[in-house]
Protein backbone atom coordinates (compact mmCIF):
# COMPACT_ATOMS: atom_id res chain seq x y z
CA UNK A 1 0.00 0.00 0.00
CA UNK A 2 2.81 2.41 0.89
CA UNK A 3 4.63 1.65 -2.36
CA UNK A 4 1.46 2.29 -4.38
CA UNK A 5 0.96 5.67 -2.74
CA UNK A 6 4.62 6.50 -3.37
CA UNK A 7 4.30 5.57 -7.05
CA UNK A 8 1.18 7.73 -7.42
CA UNK A 9 2.95 10.68 -5.77
CA UNK A 10 5.93 10.30 -8.10
CA UNK A 11 3.63 10.23 -11.15
CA UNK A 12 1.79 13.35 -9.95
CA UNK A 13 5.14 15.07 -9.39
CA UNK A 14 6.22 14.24 -12.93
CA UNK A 15 3.00 15.73 -14.27
CA UNK A 16 3.47 18.93 -12.29
CA UNK A 17 7.13 19.30 -13.26
CA UNK A 18 6.39 18.75 -16.95
CA UNK A 19 3.01 20.52 -17.16
CA UNK A 20 4.13 22.86 -19.93
CA UNK A 21 6.39 20.38 -21.71
CA UNK A 22 3.80 17.65 -22.33
CA UNK A 23 0.38 17.83 -23.98
CA UNK A 24 -2.66 16.61 -22.06
CA UNK A 25 -2.71 13.45 -24.17
CA UNK A 26 0.97 12.77 -23.43
CA UNK A 27 0.37 13.28 -19.72
CA UNK A 28 -2.51 10.82 -19.68
CA UNK A 29 -0.69 8.12 -21.63
CA UNK A 30 2.60 8.56 -19.78
CA UNK A 31 0.86 8.24 -16.42
CA UNK A 32 -1.13 5.26 -17.72
CA UNK A 33 1.93 3.40 -19.03
CA UNK A 34 4.07 4.01 -15.96
CA UNK A 35 1.26 3.06 -13.61
CA UNK A 36 0.56 -0.06 -15.67
CA UNK A 37 4.25 -0.99 -15.54
CA UNK A 38 4.09 -0.58 -11.79
CA UNK A 39 1.11 -2.98 -11.73
CA UNK A 40 3.10 -5.51 -13.77
CA UNK A 41 6.01 -5.32 -11.32
CA UNK A 42 3.57 -5.48 -8.41
CA UNK A 43 1.94 -8.63 -9.77
CA UNK A 44 5.11 -10.38 -10.92
CA UNK A 45 7.61 -9.33 -8.28
CA UNK A 46 6.59 -7.13 -5.34
CA UNK A 47 3.49 -9.05 -4.22
CA UNK A 48 5.24 -12.42 -4.22
CA UNK A 49 7.18 -14.02 -1.42
CA UNK A 50 10.64 -15.38 -2.02
CA UNK A 51 11.52 -19.05 -2.25
CA UNK A 52 14.49 -20.74 -0.65
CA UNK A 53 16.13 -21.62 -3.98
CA UNK A 54 16.52 -20.07 -7.42
CA UNK A 55 13.88 -21.33 -9.85
CA UNK A 56 14.47 -21.25 -13.60
CA UNK A 57 13.67 -23.17 -16.75
CA UNK A 58 15.96 -22.48 -19.69
CA UNK A 59 14.32 -24.89 -22.12
CA UNK A 60 12.56 -22.85 -24.83
CA UNK A 61 8.87 -23.63 -25.35
CA UNK A 62 8.76 -26.02 -22.41
CA UNK A 63 5.22 -24.84 -21.64
CA UNK A 64 3.86 -26.23 -24.93
CA UNK A 65 5.59 -29.56 -24.35
CA UNK A 66 4.17 -29.65 -20.82
CA UNK A 67 0.66 -28.82 -22.06
CA UNK A 68 0.95 -31.47 -24.78
CA UNK A 69 1.90 -34.20 -22.31
CA UNK A 70 -0.29 -33.23 -19.32
CA UNK A 71 -3.15 -31.15 -20.78
CA UNK A 72 -2.77 -28.94 -17.71
CA UNK A 73 -5.09 -25.99 -18.26
CA UNK A 74 -3.30 -23.92 -15.61
CA UNK A 75 -0.25 -23.67 -17.90
CA UNK A 76 -2.48 -22.69 -20.84
CA UNK A 77 -3.82 -19.84 -18.71
CA UNK A 78 -0.31 -18.78 -17.73
CA UNK A 79 0.73 -18.63 -21.39
CA UNK A 80 -2.34 -16.58 -22.31
CA UNK A 81 -1.96 -14.25 -19.31
CA UNK A 82 1.70 -13.62 -20.18
CA UNK A 83 0.60 -12.57 -23.66
CA UNK A 84 -2.38 -10.53 -22.48
CA UNK A 85 -0.39 -8.77 -19.75
CA UNK A 86 1.77 -6.92 -22.28
CA UNK A 87 -0.93 -5.92 -24.78
CA UNK A 88 -1.61 -2.62 -22.94
CA UNK A 89 2.12 -1.84 -23.00
CA UNK A 90 2.14 -2.23 -26.78
CA UNK A 91 -0.82 0.14 -27.04
CA UNK A 92 0.22 2.77 -24.48
CA UNK A 93 3.96 3.19 -25.17
CA UNK A 94 3.61 4.56 -28.72
CA UNK A 95 0.87 6.95 -27.62
CA UNK A 96 2.83 8.12 -24.58
CA UNK A 97 5.92 8.90 -26.66
CA UNK A 98 4.27 9.85 -29.95
CA UNK A 99 5.92 13.29 -30.13
CA UNK A 100 9.32 11.76 -29.45
CA UNK A 101 8.87 8.97 -32.00
CA UNK A 102 7.14 11.20 -34.59
CA UNK A 103 5.83 9.51 -37.71
CA UNK A 104 8.76 7.16 -38.34
CA UNK A 105 6.91 3.83 -38.20
CA UNK A 106 10.05 1.69 -38.11
CA UNK A 107 11.57 3.72 -35.26
CA UNK A 108 8.24 3.65 -33.39
CA UNK A 109 7.82 -0.13 -33.80
CA UNK A 110 11.42 -0.90 -32.85
CA UNK A 111 11.29 1.41 -29.82
CA UNK A 112 8.07 -0.20 -28.58
CA UNK A 113 9.48 -3.70 -29.02
CA UNK A 114 12.79 -2.81 -27.36
CA UNK A 115 10.93 -1.17 -24.48
CA UNK A 116 8.80 -4.31 -24.02
CA UNK A 117 11.82 -6.57 -24.21
CA UNK A 118 13.65 -4.55 -21.55
CA UNK A 119 10.62 -4.62 -19.24
CA UNK A 120 10.05 -8.34 -19.76
CA UNK A 121 13.71 -9.29 -19.22
CA UNK A 122 13.81 -7.01 -16.15
CA UNK A 123 10.81 -8.78 -14.63
CA UNK A 124 12.30 -12.21 -15.30
CA UNK A 125 15.71 -11.24 -13.91
CA UNK A 126 14.15 -9.70 -10.79
CA UNK A 127 12.19 -12.90 -10.24
CA UNK A 128 15.37 -14.93 -10.65
CA UNK A 129 17.61 -12.85 -8.38
CA UNK A 130 15.00 -12.29 -5.67
CA UNK A 131 13.66 -15.85 -5.92
CA UNK A 132 10.10 -14.58 -6.29
CA UNK A 133 9.23 -16.46 -9.45
CA UNK A 134 10.33 -18.71 -12.25
CA UNK A 135 12.80 -17.30 -14.79
CA UNK A 136 11.89 -18.71 -18.20
CA UNK A 137 12.36 -17.82 -21.85
CA UNK A 138 8.72 -18.70 -22.51
CA UNK A 139 7.51 -15.75 -20.42
CA UNK A 140 9.73 -13.32 -22.35
CA UNK A 141 8.54 -14.81 -25.65
CA UNK A 142 4.87 -14.57 -24.65
CA UNK A 143 5.28 -11.04 -23.28
CA UNK A 144 6.72 -10.01 -26.65
CA UNK A 145 3.80 -11.65 -28.49
CA UNK A 146 1.49 -9.47 -26.36
CA UNK A 147 3.59 -6.38 -27.17
CA UNK A 148 3.37 -7.10 -30.90
CA UNK A 149 -0.40 -7.58 -30.69
CA UNK A 150 -0.75 -4.41 -28.62
CA UNK A 151 1.24 -2.43 -31.18
CA UNK A 152 -0.99 -3.80 -33.95
CA UNK A 153 -4.06 -2.70 -31.97
CA UNK A 154 -2.49 0.75 -31.54
CA UNK A 155 -1.96 1.05 -35.31
CA UNK A 156 -5.53 -0.11 -35.96
CA UNK A 157 -6.90 2.42 -33.44
CA UNK A 158 -4.83 5.13 -35.15
CA UNK A 159 -6.76 4.46 -38.36
CA UNK A 160 -4.62 1.95 -40.21
CA UNK A 161 -6.63 -0.53 -42.26
CA UNK A 162 -6.74 -4.02 -40.76
CA UNK A 163 -4.98 -5.59 -43.75
CA UNK A 164 -2.12 -3.12 -43.34
CA UNK A 165 -1.53 -4.26 -39.74
CA UNK A 166 -2.77 -7.86 -39.74
CA UNK A 167 0.80 -9.20 -39.48
CA UNK A 168 0.92 -7.89 -35.88
CA UNK A 169 -2.04 -10.14 -35.03
CA UNK A 170 -0.55 -13.32 -36.54
CA UNK A 171 1.90 -14.23 -33.70
CA UNK A 172 -0.97 -14.29 -31.17
CA UNK A 173 -3.01 -16.40 -33.56
CA UNK A 174 -0.03 -18.76 -33.74
CA UNK A 175 0.10 -19.02 -29.95
CA UNK A 176 -3.63 -19.77 -29.73
CA UNK A 177 -3.38 -22.42 -32.45
CA UNK A 178 -0.33 -24.00 -30.77
CA UNK A 179 -2.23 -24.12 -27.45
CA UNK A 180 -5.25 -25.72 -29.12
CA UNK A 181 -3.07 -28.37 -30.76
CA UNK A 182 -1.19 -29.02 -27.50
CA UNK A 183 -4.47 -29.53 -25.63
CA UNK A 184 -5.79 -32.10 -28.14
Amino acid sequence: MVITILVILILISLLILNKEKWTTQEKCFKVAIWFYLYLIFLYTFIARTGKSEVDYNLMPFWSYQHIFSTHEFRIVLQVLLNCLMFIPVGILVPWAYENFLHEDEVKKRNTVLLFGLIVSVSVECLQLFTRTGLFEWDDIFHNMIGMILGYGIYLFLKGKHFWAVHRYFLPMLGVVLALIVAMM
